[in-house]
């Protein structure tokens, strides 16, 4: 989710901790204490079940994502010096007993980018690092099309292992076999542009992940290999296909969920994951085509999971009760430039039911110039230095909406203080919502009545439809904030009821601060509700392997029925936890055992 990569950002600058503290009692949210197996006697891994994710893409060739199905091997000490030497030492590839020279072993030695953990920096560790057969000897891992690999090579490059080290000492040791890596865990990506990349046709071609965020979504899911890596997935043997999002400079940012989530069911998944939250002019009521058909995929038995957005802490959603025949006035600020881009683009909504009441608008410019009342129509219009965009919709739910937007006659900055004042015809309940052009969760645009400002009501689109199990965030590993604890919600972690009425949040699983594989060979921190989702996914992949049968209404009582609750989330369930935090194991043993 691009609005959740730049809140990371933001955050690290503010981080209070020494990595020597943080190091202390790391948990890895994705590893089970237990081993399970489903009713034939197989591990419990996600085997057989496919996960849709809508997000900004993966890295087809991080060796997170390719199964461990290329082969066991022996491999050769050459110097005799009794341990692993890269560049030197081999793979007994043909089983022939010998070294040849296009045998010759390296490593890819996983960049630390997660600031917290300390890992070896140079050399070999079994259960982080990945072993290469490097055919040039060049001491780099060539892989893709650039490097003349084709989509029938496996692991799309120069062959990637990972170690089965028997005494857990995290080397390879004489005696030890290595498993080669070989098909990716990837069946098919939608691209931006909508060209559809396919496993073993084309997948080698899947353009990059530039945002960075599917890949460390995928890796919570399904990245790395059940007992072999340190950080993996909870739901390593699952398979993936992958919907990329192309965001827009302008509302909506996403224009195409249609078509994604129609691409992702054809594609016949078990399970589809929103990783992007929208508020902005959005209804937020569950009646857009891409819920209502989302809707329909959880009643044809696939299970829906989104984020539920990180707005709670973003002073972007104010709330008011007006009276009839009152007008009110609500005040918003907005830099010149936010997050390294200059701030060129402002986006209004207000939410509020009873489309018979009749409710008039108008705006306050930084010059402190005024429009004409505006209550229904749509229009574009110039005021001073400004362009104003209005338009009066109401969704097939009766949710009406009042949208703006503005921006500067010469594209320059769209800064200052602005006014939007506001009279209803009856008492009305109205919600307002602030975006700008960065689209960031920060807040860089933001209403600055505080008395205003409200968390409820912050759950956002897609995970507004009726049938979704939308997922709030709790502080794990290591807080942000001064007065934050781990095992308290996070405190931008959507929350309240939905404009419907609907409770928002179902269940709460980690947050900030998690662990999982980024792109370019890193292990990397990820945050967020776009952490929490991905759990909760995994959960069920596992639960769907054990019973392929169970219907999105069935999972969703499992994870309610197992949430847990402690002195944090208070009385269950609530609008901010919904009925408590995700129990991977509980959810488990509630299905093996019953």
């Amino acid at each position: 989710m691009k609005k959740q990569i730049l809140f990371l950002l933001i955050v690290y600058i503010s981080f209070p901790f020494t990595v020597a503290k943080a190091q202390q009692n790391v948990w890895y949210t994705t590893i089970l204490k237990d081993k399970y197996f489903d009713k034939s006697g197989n591990p419990l891994t996600g085997k057989g079940v496919v996960v849709g994710d809508v997000d900004s893409g993966i890295d087809i060739f991080s060796p997170f994502f390719f199964f461990a199905d290329g082969g066991e091997f022996d491999w050769i000490d050459v110097n005799n010096d009794g341990e692993f030497t890269p560049g030197i030492d081999a793979v007994d590839f043909n089983k022939n007993g010998k070294a040849d020279p296009d045998e010759i072993l390296n490593f890819i030695k996983m960049k630390n980018n997660t600031y917290f953990l300390k890992l070896e920096k140079t050399n070999f560790v079994a259960d982080l690092d990945f072993l290469y057969l490097d055919k040039n000897h060049n001491g780099i891992r060539d892989f893709g099309e650039k490097d003349g690999f084709t989509e029938n090579d496996p692991t799309y490059g120069e062959q990637l292992f990972i170690v089965k080290d028997d005494n857990h000492n995290g080397k390879l040791d004489k005696g030890e076999k290595i498993i080669a890596l070989k098909t990716s865990k990837v069946r098919a990506v939608r691209e931006k542009d909508g060209t559809i990349r396919r496993r073993g046709i084309d997948l080698i071609k899947t353009e990059p992940d530039t945002i960075r965020h599917g890949t460390s979504v995928s890796g919570i899911v399904l990245g790395g290999h059940s007992g072999f890596e340190r950080m993996c997935g909870i739901a390593p043997d699952a398979e993936l296909v992958m919907a990329n999002i192309n965001y827009d400079y302008t509302p909506r940012f996403v224009r195409n969920f249609p078509d994604l989530v129609k691409f992702l069911r054809d594609e016949k998944i078990n399970i589809l994951l929103f990783e992007d939250g929208e508020w902005m002019w959005e209804f937020m009521d569950g009646s857009t085509e891409e819920e209502q058909i989302s809707d329909q995929m959880a009643r044809d038995g696939i299970t829906v999971i989104g984020g539920g957005g990180n707005l709670a802490s973003g002073n972007m959603h104010m709330k008011d009760n007006i009276k009839g025949g009152t007008p009110v006035a609500y005040n918003f600020s907005s830099p010149a430039e936010a997050e390294g881009k200059k701030n060129d683009g402002v986006f209004v909504s207000f939410l509020w039911k009873a489309p018979k009441n009749k409710i008039s608008f108008s705006i306050v410019t930084p010059e402190g110039l005024t429009t004409k009342e505006l209550s229904s129509g749509n229009s574009f219009f110039n005021l001073g230095k400004f362009n104003i965009y209005y338009s009066r919709d109401v969704s097939s739910k009766g949710t009406v909406m009042f949208k703006f937007s503005f921006s500067k006659k010469d594209s320059s900055a769209v800064d200052g203080n602005w006014k939007v004042n506001v009279k209803p015809e009856k008492d009305v309940a109205i919600d307002g919502f602030l975006v700008d052009v960065t689209q960031s969760w920060s807040g860089s645009t933001h209403w600055t009545d505080k008395s205003k400002i409200s968390e409820d009501m912050t759950v956002t689109f897609p995970s507004t439809s009726d049938s979704i199990l939308a997922i709030g965030a709790y502080v794990v590993n290591f807080p942000w904030l001064k007065d934050e604890k781990a095992g308290m919600l996070c405190n931008y972690s959507g929350r309240g009821y939905n404009i419907d009425g609907k409770m928002g949040i179902d269940i709460c699983a980690p947050g900030h601060s998690t662990f999982t594989v980024g792109t370019d060979d890193s292990y990397v921190i990820f945050s967020g509700t776009s952490s929490a989702a991905p759990h909760v996914v995994g959960t069920v992949a596992l639960l769907l392997q054990y019973d392929p049968t169970l219907t999105h209404a069935q999972i969703k009582n499992i994870l309610h029925a197992t949430a847990t609750s402690d002195s944090y989330t208070s009385t269950l369930p609530n609008t901010n936890w919904g009925w408590g935090k995700l129990d991977m194991e509980g959810a488990i043993k509630y299905l093996t055992t019953k």
